[in-house]
């Protein structure tokens, strides 16, 4: 229980001791020679206060809101303002904390800043909050009669927003940035020392040993550098350096704004840190956006490969499946007709002669009544292998035609002697006893070939059903034998 308060009543406690340190450190910026002072962190304390506020719940956002403004009315009365002016800067101040948060979650998403559209959306939200603050507090000197109406609306315009819209920025980038430590090579390492140095030169020389020569434009060159070199992290750490160096340097009466009256140092050094900060966000992070666009279609790009090569495996395994006798693998009847063709198309060319066998496996039905048709297709895949060991290799083609009926493709032979050896031998080795998977002999497995030869008018479908008859022709003779005769066409 104690562990939960602690941790609820965390946040509001810390927020509230940021923002009155913030307050101080804003008027310890005050230029020389005026009451202006050239930084207002306390702006952008209030802001990400309720902001982080506000993404925990209703009920914490409006109970903090309420500890803002209590705060902030307490300090200008413990620092000696009358109470209408308390309460009227009470009111500039939550305007402002109120718009810009307004505006930031119009979409009502976690507010972050990942790419150029964010950046756009916080410039917009906090140019309106520091607009509607400033109206606010010329209000005042014109109720009053005090004051420069209009530069005092600059003032407090481009020094509250500017502050704001540096801290909002930075906070949300370091909130989710990713810390690793750096990898040097010799060249990184080069660049890197090259660079610092260069920085610490040129912002040297503008902001602290030149005293108002109009060179404050150098500052975007290492600015630019950085922020399309380096990590937009590096690059907000940059942010934070230069903005301290130049609040500081003008503090010092230093560098480029040296001859300036003081509230116009005070507006030049403001917008300098304003300038810097959104040239270097702008690019950091539309660099980031172009980086991640790249990474992402390079990721649709793999994924479409990788969805080519799935569908070419899977069109290949169908047309295999389409092509080829699912028990055995061997070619089916589409197949081997379609290599029939080509190959009496060479033999017409080349005057060579094609040989088709067509097998029927006798005694096969008897395995499967005494053994069952698991031992069948184990049989008739051994009849496969079989087959694939006698033929001529890749040369000829093996098939299945169907139950226990095989077909063999010889093409360009030029000596049918050749053919009549090759089908003795597959008679041969089909009729070799076989075994079931538990070891028992299998004896009484012949097979009946029928063995058609090409002529020039010959045709595949020809051949086939040639090849068929010269193989039944065998069984009514007895089975276990073979016939060769020479198709006549179709």
């Amino acid at each position: 229980m104690i562990q939960r308060v602690l941790r609820e009543a965390t946040p509001p406690i810390a927020f509230a001791f940021a923002f009155a340190a913030s307050i101080m450190l804003g008027r310890a910026t005050r230029v020389a020679g005026s009451e202006i002072s050239l930084v207002w962190p306390a702006a952008a304390v209030a802001v990400l206060w309720l902001l982080f506020m506000a993404e925990k719940s209703r009920v914490d956002l409006i109970a903090n809101g309420v500890l803002l403004a209590g705060l902030t009315f307490g300090i200008n009365l413990v620092t000696g303002a009358a109470v209408d002016l308390s309460a009227w800067f009470l009111m500039v101040n939550m305007t402002l904390v109120a718009v810009t948060l307004g505006v930031l979650r119009t979409s009502g998403r976690r507010v972050v800043l990942r790419d150029p559209a964010d950046l756009g959306r916080l410039i917009v939200a906090v140019s309106a909050g520091s607009l509607s603050a400033a109206a606010l507090a010329m209000g005042w000197f014109w109720l009053n009669g005090t004051g420069h109406l209009l530069s005092t609306f600059g003032l407090f315009a481009v020094r509250n927003g500017v502050t704001a819209f540096v801290g909002v920025a930075v906070a949300l980038i370091l909130r989710e940035a990713t810390w690793t430590a750096p990898r040097f090579t010799p060249a990184r390492t080069t660049e890197l020392v090259t660079t610092s140095i260069a920085v610490v030169l040129i912002f040297g020389a503008v902001f602290w040993i030149n005293q108002g020569t109009p060179l404050a434009f150098l500052a975007l060159v290492p600015a630019v550098w950085i922020s399309l070199r380096y990590s937009t992290t590096t690059a907000t750490i940059f942010v934070i350096t230069a903005g301290v160096a130049i609040v500081w340097a003008t503090l010092q009466e230093r560098g480029v704004f040296y001859d300036e009256a003081p509230h116009i140092r005070a507006l030049l050094a403001q917008a300098m840190v304003g300038s810097l900060t959104l040239v270097v966000l702008a690019l950091a992070l539309f660099r980031d956006s172009r980086n991640q666009l790249i990474a992402e279609l390079e990721d649709v790009h793999e994924q479409l490969r990788e969805d080519i090569a799935a569908r070419r495996r899977v069109e290949a395994e169908l047309q295999r499946l389409a092509l080829h006798d699912p028990l055995t693998g061997l070619a089916n009847r589409t197949l081997l007709l379609l290599r029939a063709e080509v190959a009496l198309d060479l033999a017409r060319s080349d005057g060579s002669c094609v040989g088709l066998m067509f097998i029927d496996l006798d005694g096969f039905k008897q395995v499967n009544d005494d053994w069952g048709h698991v031992e069948g297709d184990a049989v008739l895949r051994e009849v496969a292998r079989r087959l694939g060991s006698v033929v001529r290799g890749e040369f000829d083609t093996v098939a299945r035609l169907g139950g226990d009926e095989f077909a063999v493709l010889c093409p360009d032979l030029t000596d049918t002697k050749d053919l009549q050896g090759l089908t003795e031998r597959i008679r041969t080795r089909l009729a070799a006893p076989y075994r079931t998977m538990t070891g028992h002999p299998i004896n009484h497995v012949s097979a009946s070939i029928g063995v058609a030869l090409s002529d020039p008018e010959s045709t595949a479908s020809g051949l086939l059903d040639h090849a068929d008859r010269l193989m039944y022709a065998v069984k009514r003779a007895g089975r276990s034998g073979l016939s060769t005769g020479t198709t006549a066409g179709r």
